[in-house]
């Protein structure tokens, strides 16, 4: 009989892993984001690596804030970061129930309207520390379609996410899967997709973002080329703390349908969205851990992350 590779002893401490995670989350909210913020603040002092990528990209974003609201601010970055962590093993093995009780969604009319013109709706998301919390906040109320970069170093761990994913969204999308997107949102299907990362200069140009020129993907603007889909934006927070902590997801239609051929402007937009709900509510609460800044346009010119390094 073979045995399920999954099951192989060399992932059995991944198992483990799971299993007090899940453990962990089933405690009430209050107790285990007491903890992650207990284990923010350890990775404040000893993960240097990811706190220094988030201390290039405060000074690059917020050059005019002190030295120490900038050190406040990164604090602050890797404590949500962490809590974003809990919260995505949280939205695995939630109820729905707990989350709609912990949850709203404004404007959710918004997107109504827009699937009314039959037609697909792109709802651009970004990596916010609620990341894969946000799915669940939306899909407790309207399924869609949420798309998800496969990673290939544990497979029990990819195992487990899908598993978990596939019980509470219409359908996951690998973002290669460009013609299951294009399909699915010609039958006017609601398809979450956030471009926010930086993947290099292949298949990217250079918008503004904090006033740094970042290279922004151009898929947004080819899927509505094709599709004729309607872009909207998802912003997600979450405000309090403790019991009282409550997640809202907003619906903004902040493009005004002014995606074109142009990438550029296409991208513009898409910063500028991000950017200016990110100053609104909570800066804090962005990946800014992951290194946005990264290719320049200069190709000589070495990147920031290096400096820092150094």
């Amino acid at each position: 009989m073979k045995i399920n590779p999954l099951y192989h002893p060399k992932y059995f401490p991944t198992w483990i892993a799971l299993f007090l995670m899940r453990c962990l989350v089933s405690l009430p909210l209050p107790i285990w984001q007491k903890i992650g913020v207990g284990i923010g603040l350890v990775l404040n002092k000893f993960a240097k690596s990811r706190r220094g990528v988030a201390e290039v990209n405060v000074d690059l974003a917020f050059p005019d804030l002190s030295p120490q609201d900038k050190d406040a601010m990164v604090k602050k970055i890797v404590i949500n970061t962490t809590l974003g962590i809990l919260e995505a093993f949280y939205s695995w093995w939630a109820s729905d129930k707990d989350v709609e009780r912990r949850s709203t969604v404004k404007n959710l009319d918004i997107l109504e309207d827009a699937l009314k013109d039959d037609r697909g709706v792109l709802l651009v998301g970004a990596h916010f520390s609620t990341l894969d919390l946000s799915g669940r906040v939306m899909g407790v109320r309207k399924k869609v379609d949420i798309t998800y970069r496969a990673q290939d170093k544990n497979p029990v761990f990819n195992h487990v996410m899908n598993t978990c994913r596939q019980q509470h969204f219409k359908h996951l999308i690998e973002k290669r899967e460009m013609r299951k997107m294009v399909r699915n949102l010609k039958k006017g299907e609601v398809v979450w997709y956030a471009p926010d990362q930086d993947f290099g200069r292949k298949g990217s140009v250079f918008a503004p973002f904090f006033g740094v020129d970042t290279a922004t993907i151009t898929t947004i603007g080819k899927l509505v080329k094709v599709t004729g889909a309607k872009v909207l934006f998802f912003s997600h927070f979450r405000y309090g703390t403790g019991k009282d902590t409550h997640y809202v997801g907003t619906v903004l239609d902040p493009f005004n349908d002014g995606f074109n051929d142009d990438d550029v402007n296409n991208a513009t937009l898409l910063n500028k969205a991000l950017e200016d709900v990110l100053r609104q509510e909570d800066p804090t609460q962005y990946f800014w851990v992951h290194k946005r800044f990264k290719t320049r346009p200069d190709p000589s010119e070495p990147s920031p992350y290096k400096k820092k390094a150094n």
